[in-house]
């Protein structure tokens, strides 16, 4: 071979391997990075092919699966999202390829889109065959049934209701309204997002509110920790509290007078307890953060509210600004989950639930569901004894104090309901809670908060939360 000859074809050589290196840099060495350029139209079109793994409730019924629509350039089919269930759009939250997930959909897209269970071999496989990868399937705790309960109850108000059971922290429901269709998401996207009612916020995980009186919970639960400080003069305990030009009455009437602070926790009379933090910051600042009140939860890495900014009560000198506090309309605003949890505290006799939405994961082609796992555990907020007369209170606010709204006939006989209603001010606007849980027969609880935007009256919000721990309670007893 010629010196010429030669010299070419060591250029080809040398050229072929520049070549060859510079393709296994760019499809083995870079290939993820690549492919992660917005501007690479292979990245779109391998997104939509993704087959993601279904969401289903605790009973098997689907809150999303994904579905073929068109075929691609690929000759893959491009799969859409399908919500048969939009009640539940505050535990699924949404999956768009323009303006990316939330809820569980967020939460798990790794496990969804197979990103968790996928390794070399299968990715390799995968791409021999132009097949696209498949997610696992998400089973949660929650129950469609009473998601619809919930969008039942609420109609067009606005609002959130949290339902756990108790002790495992379960969570049954979990509703945010107003409702959007997540189905119709992109297309409804800049009317959602400009829509005054806020749709697109979960307000059950996210939503910030102030207490009001249902923070007369806490202050209560500071009192029996400390007898000595009690007070003992109910003679203006039905004295309704005049709050920045408001005047904030007892919830439930009564020509009697009170015998008792468990009495006036039942009416949901706000001066005693009002006073209490006035007098007393540095006890009620122990039971806010004893029931954790100044920490948000974590729920299967869901996103949650920001965190809660709060003065603590010692540092506030003036007594106007322990009064707001001590009626709950100060700085410290809570989620309606965090409000569920105090509820679980006082079913738990003084333990805090530590909740959960994930049950298992299945991979895909597999019968077998993997727990998701829990490192959460429960927490001592108050003692048995003072979980055990809160549980008094309650009882006798649903029997003749002011939550005997929620104590409804489709109620089971079986049961035994507790409850405690509040009601918050926020400038013009006026929001109704009810904090309560039903006990059952073989030993759990249901738990629940129900927080409504807006109502004209605090039974309103009593009477939402019934209905769902009746229907909740029928359905215990059913399975």
């Amino acid at each position: 071979m010629s010196k010429r000859l030669q010299n070419i074809a060591i250029g080809m050589l040398i050229a072929f391997l520049i070549t060859a290196l510079h393709l296994t840099f760019w499809s083995a060495i870079e290939r993820d990075a690549l492919r992660a350029r917005a501007d690479n139209p292979r990245r779109l079109e391998d997104e939509r092919a993704i087959v993601r793994g279904s969401i289903v409730d605790r009973n098997g019924v689907a809150l999303a699966r994904s579905e073929p629509s068109v075929r691609l350039p690929s000759g893959r089919m491009a799969q859409r999202r399908v919500y048969p269930q939009p009640s539940a759009f505050s535990v699924t939250g949404y999956y768009s390829l323009i303006y990316g997930s939330s809820g569980a959909e967020f939460a798990f897209d790794r496990a969804l889109r197979g990103a968790e269970h996928m390794d070399l071999w299968s990715a390799v496989l995968n791409e021999a065959l132009n097949r696209p990868p498949r997610g696992a399937d998400l089973r949660l705790t929650v129950d469609a049934h009473l998601q619809a309960i919930a969008a039942a109850a609420f109609g067009d108000r606005r609002g959130a209701a949290v339902l756990l059971e108790v002790p495992s922290g379960a969570i049954w429901a979990l509703y945010s309204a107003p409702l959007y269709d997540p189905n119709t998401l992109d297309a409804d996207w800049e009317r959602l997002r400009n829509d005054p009612n806020a749709p697109l916020l979960n307000r059950a995980l996210q939503g910030v509110y102030q207490p009001g009186s249902a923070l007369q919970l806490i202050i209560y639960a500071a009192m029996l920790a400390n007898p000595a400080l009690q007070p003992s003069d109910l003679a203006s305990a039905t004295a309704p509290l005049s709050l920045d030009g408001a005047v904030v009455p007892c919830l439930a009437e009564s020509p009697l007078p009170l015998e008792s602070l468990q009495s006036a926790l039942a009416r949901s009379c706000p001066s005693l307890f009002a006073e209490f933090a006035v007098q007393y910051p540095a006890e009620v600042q122990e039971k806010i953060e004893a029931f954790g009140l100044l920490s948000l939860p974590r729920l299967n890495g869901y996103p949650m509210a920001a965190e809660p900014r709060f003065r603590p009560l010692q540092a506030l000198s003036e007594p106007a600004e322990r009064l707001r506090e001590g009626v709950g309309q100060g700085s410290l605003t809570v989620t309606p989950l965090q409000m569920a949890l105090v509820a679980s505290g006082i079913a738990n006799y003084g333990n805090i639930v530590a909740p959960y939405i994930a049950e298992a994961l299945r991979a895909p082609d597999s019968e077998q569901w993997t727990p998701v796992p829990r490192s959460q555990l429960e927490r001592a907020a108050i003692t048995r004894e003072a979980a055990e007369q809160l549980r008094a209170a309650m009882r006798e606010a649903t029997l003749s104090g002011a939550a005997q709204a929620a104590r409804l006939p489709e109620l089971p006989p079986e049961v035994t309901l507790y409850a405690h209603l509040g009601l918050a001010f926020s400038g013009a606007r006026q929001d109704g809670w009810l904090i309560g849980f039903v006990d059952l027969p073989d030993g759990r609880a249901l738990a629940a908060a129900v927080l409504v935007e807006s109502v004209a009256e605090a039974q309103t919000a009593a009477r939402i939360g019934g209905q769902l721990l009746a229907a909740a309670a029928r359905r215990a007893l059913q399975n």
